[in-house]
């Protein structure tokens, strides 16, 4: 009783301002199609358009209404309900972590399916308050919840949300065509460093170079024939930088001048960006640059690496690509390096390859698994289309 009563406060309190929109402004979408009614809060994106394109090669004629702009969406129930009475869609689908609670009240005493994916829980989500009580009820009252990770698919079982009804579908991710390489060129490395450890440093900054170049001793005291390919943000520096790690007792071979990594050569020096498809296929490992100093004017996308096969670590500054670093972070599908000083301790960690395999493994799922989570996302609405009917 106490429980309804909160319940009940926490609605009334979220709903007691209604917005000065009113919901007979909102334009009904073209077409005689079925309707469906969606939200999409703001760090769900790249979601939006992947599951767009599943229900629509499934049901082309369905017809989309988007209120991610319009407070009443979330304030309002009076207006959401004299919308869902007029346009009578087959299902509600909520996409991200923000709950419209004035949709979801309504679609709930007009009995229509409401399906909310790509959402990461918070474990605020478990304490006690009347805005936690009022956002934990609405979870529970979900057709289908589909989390992200494995702690949100936890959070949603300890607060009630029937295991019938909640999924770990992972993140949809923005999909991205692998790197080419020449597979000539690709055969011919991977003969050349067959039984050693090769780890790639991708668009390091002169500011980053020292850690770099730290963390390749740290992997050699691991493994003599340990081989690092740096590729730098400015190729002016190649000749100098080559000079200064011969004088330090280092082998290095250049690219630019077709020199190979035979066995004694410790560095390999690219001649820029151009064959980073090939650098990626053929070292397991790849550390991204400028994610430590935060010199990233040049860094590349992490789904780079990911979709072909080596394990990722970067530093802590991910503002660039953060959504998707945060999908590889949040499925241990990355190794996170919180100071350049720790970046020789993981690299050498990295000679493992248990471990090499485990980071790869997971990266390849999150860049490459985004097609599957939308249509997993999209497959509760699909089942509503098909019990409407014609």
């Amino acid at each position: 009783m106490a429980a309804a009563g909160l319940e009940r406060l926490g609605l009334w309190l979220h709903l007691r301002h209604r917005s000065a929109m009113p919901a007979d402004r909102i334009l009904r979408p073209e077409g005689h199609g079925p309707l469906l009614v969606q939200w999409v809060g703001p760090a769900a994106g790249p979601a939006r358009a992947q599951v767009a394109s599943v229900l629509r090669t499934a049901c082309p004629d369905l017809r989309i209404l988007d209120l991610s702009d319009r407070p009443e969406a979330d304030r309002d129930r009076s207006a959401m309900t004299a919308l869902l009475l007029d346009q009578k869609p087959v299902a509600i689908l909520i996409l991200g972590s923000d709950l419209p609670v004035a949709l979801i009240a309504a679609a709930e005493t007009r009995d229509i399916p409401v399906i909310m994916g790509e959402t990461r829980l918070d474990r605020r989500d478990l304490g006690w308050s009347v805005g936690r009580n009022l956002r934990r009820n609405l979870l529970r009252g979900l057709h289908r919840l589909l989390v992200t990770d494995s702690d949100s698919h936890d959070i949603a079982r300890r607060i009630g949300v029937a295991p019938s009804r909640v999924t770990m579908s992972g993140p949809v991710t923005e999909i991205r065509d692998p790197l080419p390489c020449n597979e000539t060129e690709r055969v011919s490395f991977a003969q050349l460093l067959r039984g050693r450890h090769a780890w790639f440093a991708a668009c390091v900054p002169p500011s980053e170079e020292p850690a770099v170049i730290e963390a390749h001793r740290a992997a050699l005291r691991q493994s003599h024939r340990a081989l690092l390919i740096l590729a730098l943000t400015d190729n002016d520096r190649i000749a100098a930088l080559s000079d200064q790690l011969e004088a330090e007792g280092l082998i290095v071979a250049r690219r630019d001048r077709d020199e190979e990594p035979t066995d004694e050569v410790q560095v390999l020096l690219t001649d820029g960006l151009t064959e980073m498809g090939l650098w990626y296929r053929v070292a397991p490992v790849t550390y991204m640059g400028g994610t430590i100093s935060g010199d990233d004017a040049e860094a590349r996308h992490p789904f780079e690496p990911a979709a072909l096969g080596s394990a990722i670590l970067h530093g802590p500054h991910i503002d660039k690509f953060a959504t998707d670093w945060t999908h590889l972070d949040a499925a241990r599908a990355a190794r996170a390096v919180p100071s350049a000083g720790k970046l020789a301790q993981a690299v050498a960690e990295l000679t493992q390859p248990d471990l090499i395999a485990e980071l790869a493994n997971a990266a390849w799922t999150v860049s490459t698994g985004g097609a599957g989570v939308a249509l997993q996302i999209a497959q509760p609405i699909l089942d509503a289309l098909e019990r409407t009917g014609p």
